[in-house]
């Protein structure tokens, strides 16, 4: 399974509650269709972190790496790039 695949589906499942047959795109903006609470961008970060063995930093947590799916992978693309 991509990597973009393994994010749609957590967001999906874990923090929208939305099933599989809901689309997503890459580049939908998760803050307008439905925003994220505070402890779901706890989970979603734990979660980036566990499956793809990354660091985000505290800094790294801001609207331009997490508005989107397509930012969330590039921001774990870096993370796996640096390591």
């Amino acid at each position: 399974m991509s990597k973009l695949r393994i994010i749609t589906r957590f967001i999906q499942q874990e923090l929208l509650k939305e099933s599989d047959d809901v689309i997503l795109a890459a580049d939908d903006d998760l803050m307008d269709r439905s925003p994220i609470d505070s402890l779901g961008v706890v989970n979603l970060v734990a979660f980036l972190e566990s499956e793809f063995s990354v660091k985000i930093r505290p800094g790294e947590v801001t609207l331009k790496n997490f508005r989107t799916i397509g930012a969330m992978l590039a921001l774990v693309e870096r993370k796996l790039a640096e390591a």
